[in-house]
Formats: structure tokens, C-alpha cells, sequence
């Protein structure tokens, strides 16, 4: 017959996600732009988190964004130069710039 350990499962254990973020982001889905600095050229995108220091956003294509650029949404009463710090798929993960 089969007797349960007394000490804790550590594969369970170690399945649990630990959140290390510094800040708490907040999940929203905001319709918004990113403004090519250079050209003036306006692409469509989505907020998808959103916190103090950056967001996450979702793009058709993140093709032919480059890596800084002015990110608007009247939405989210938002209007910051950003920085691209990651690309997944289509998804971008910015930081924002202090102008």
C-alpha cells in the first residue's frame, strides 16, 4: 500500500510561479498606436499590461517597428516616447523613455 511522504512534494512545490516584478502591472485591453519617430508613419496595436516603467503590446506584425518610437492611446490617456525591450511573436514588451 501506498504511504504519502510527510515532507512536501518538491516538484509541486516548484511548479508554483514565483512573481519576482518589482511593480504590480495592470491587465488591460486598450486600443493604441505606435508613431514611427522618423517618418511619422502610425501602426495599430493593443495594451495588453501596463505599468509605471513600460507595457506589454500586441501588433499585427511586429515587423517594421523599430526599436524606439512614440506610443499613444487616448484610452489609456497615454502619450510616452517607448523602447522596444522585447519581441515574442506579436507581442512587444517596452519601457518607457523619459522625454
Amino acid at each position: 500500500m501506498f504511504k504519502p511522504a510527510n515532507r512536501p512534494n518538491r516538484l509541486v512545490r516548484s511548479a508554483v510561479p514565483t512573481n519576482k516584478r518589482r511593480e504590480r502591472r495592470v491587465e488591460l485591453a486598450k486600443a493604441a498606436s505606435i508613431c514611427v519617430i522618423d517618418t511619422g508613419q502610425t501602426i495599430s496595436c493593443t495594451l495588453r499590461d501596463i505599468h509605471t516603467r513600460g507595457a506589454r503590446i500586441s501588433v499585427m506584425s511586429h515587423g517594421g517597428i523599430p526599436d524606439e518610437f512614440i506610443l499613444k492611446s487616448r484610452q489609456a490617456d497615454l502619450e510616452t516616447k517607448a523602447r522596444v525591450a522585447w519581441r515574442r511573436g506579436n507581442e512587444l514588451g517596452v519601457r518607457f523613455l523619459k522625454v
